[in-house]
């Protein structure tokens, strides 16, 4: 899960979890939970045990490329906003100088 805070009270960080085990509020709940319907009508439409499974081995392969494009859109856009921050706002050394030689006070 990434861990996004786009609210104040941390609402997209809390750690409740759908039946399948995943975040909820993360993509891949809401891919999940599409997916999952759509198997749900599939048993209803497709009473035929070999159509009905080819229905779900079809559903499932859907949701891995589902999955694996949300996981690749969020990757670019982390990747992609880590840049340009690191363009517009370089990290800088707060420590000063050290002299390479320090020679002591005349007196």
């Amino acid at each position: 899960m990434i861990g996004l805070d786009f609210h104040p009270f941390g609402l997209y960080n809390t750690p409740y979890t759908n039946t399948q085990g995943g975040v909820m509020f993360s993509p891949d709940f809401y891919i999940e939970s599409f997916q999952n319907t759509k198997k749900v009508v599939t048993n209803q439409i497709f009473k035929d045990p070999t159509l009905n499974k080819a229905a779900h081995a079809y559903i499932d392969a859907q949701t891995q490329f589902a999955k694996m494009l949300s996981h690749n859109a969020i990757d670019i856009a982390k990747y992609s906003v880590e840049t340009i921050t690191n363009c517009l706002f370089p990290k800088r050394d707060e420590r000063s100088a050290a002299p390479s030689k320090v020679e002591p006070k005349a007196e």
